[in-house]
């Protein structure tokens, strides 16, 4: 995805906006996959924020691997890690599109020697064919592929925002004209039109998650599957910062004609405030996302 692989898109601002995972869905994978757990690799790793998680939430694997096309991201990872001390020795990262795991080496690459993959935010961009093809013959007979994601999120407790939560990003005059496609309708869509091939894959278990199902309680209890829940206390300054790390965000701040333009995300800030005066850009509000899994074991 080029805009995440720019000189000048902000890794870290990605790194330190984007939400993260909660305990409970790594229990979920914990519990799904079996055997060994000798190595992990998560390709489309963006700057580790799901690949040192796992480091710490899964049960131990002797070995995990990042993977990403962009070298900005894999410096802030690399740099995430390294001011971590020892919390993630058994952790390295390399620059490598998600279908190549020649980094693995010789001995290793094509050769069913990995236990777990994983692709987390990452999948809409991805020929899913071609990367189905590199996963079955790098996954061991019953290793685990786990792929997962979020988009469109909203503010559970103020549905006047949800008509905001549209025009920011998709609107004709703020963010939709540059999002990169198909890549974006595809993860809009929760990668509902790419399936895990069972002619490759066994077990297979999927599971999508509306945001709007946390105003309903029937509609929450009605999930026979254990959900992804992304949800998270955050201010309105801290959604304009999580606003700007989007791809979408970064190719309008580089279109010369929006130059005088007042700034995306910072319309999104006043138009909130005056939608709602009692709040403040510093009040926390939850929110929550749309959320999506993809579990299958190699045959």
């Amino acid at each position: 995805m080029s805009t995440f692989s720019a000189s000048d898109f902000n890794s870290k601002r990605y790194s330190s906006s984007r939400p993260s995972y909660p305990s409970d869905f790594y229990k979920i994978i914990d519990a799904y996959h079996d055997g060994e757990r000798k190595l992990l690799v998560d390709v489309g790793c963006g700057p580790g924020t799901a690949t040192l998680q796992m480091a710490k939430e899964l049960k131990l694997f002797d070995r995990i691997i990042g993977s990403d096309l962009s070298a900005t991201m894999i410096k802030t990872a690399e740099a995430i890690k390294e001011g971590s001390s020892d919390t993630y020795k058994n952790v390295s990262f390399k620059i490598s599109s998600s279908d190549n795991f020649e980094f693995l080496g010789a001995d290793l690459v094509d050769k069913q020697t990995v236990d777990m993959i994983t692709a987390v935010e990452c999948a809409h961009w991805f020929d899913f064919e071609r990367f189905q093809q590199s996963v079955y013959a790098n996954l061991r007979k019953d290793g685990t592929i786990a792929i997962w994601g979020y988009a469109d999120p909203i503010f559970p407790d103020y549905p006047e925002f949800d008509d905001l939560m549209i025009e920011v990003p998709y609107g004709k005059e703020t963010l939709g004209p540059y999002w990169e496609q198909p890549g974006r309708s595809r993860l809009r869509n929760m990668l509902r039109d790419s399936h895990l091939d069972p002619a490759r894959f066994h077990d297979i278990q999927v599971s999508y998650f509306c945001a709007e199902d946390v105003r309903d309680e029937v509609k929450l209890r009605q999930h026979t599957e254990k959900p992804l829940l992304i949800r998270k206390q955050v201010t309105l300054v801290e959604f304009a910062e999580y606003v700007k790390t989007w791809s979408a965000y970064h190719q309008w701040k580089q279109d010369p004609k929006n130059k005088d333009k007042e700034d995306v995300a910072d319309w999104f800030i006043k138009e909130s405030l005056r939608r709602r005066p009692e709040l403040t850009a510093n009040t926390k509000i939850e929110v929550v996302w749309n959320t999506f899994y993809k579990l299958g074991k190699r045959i």
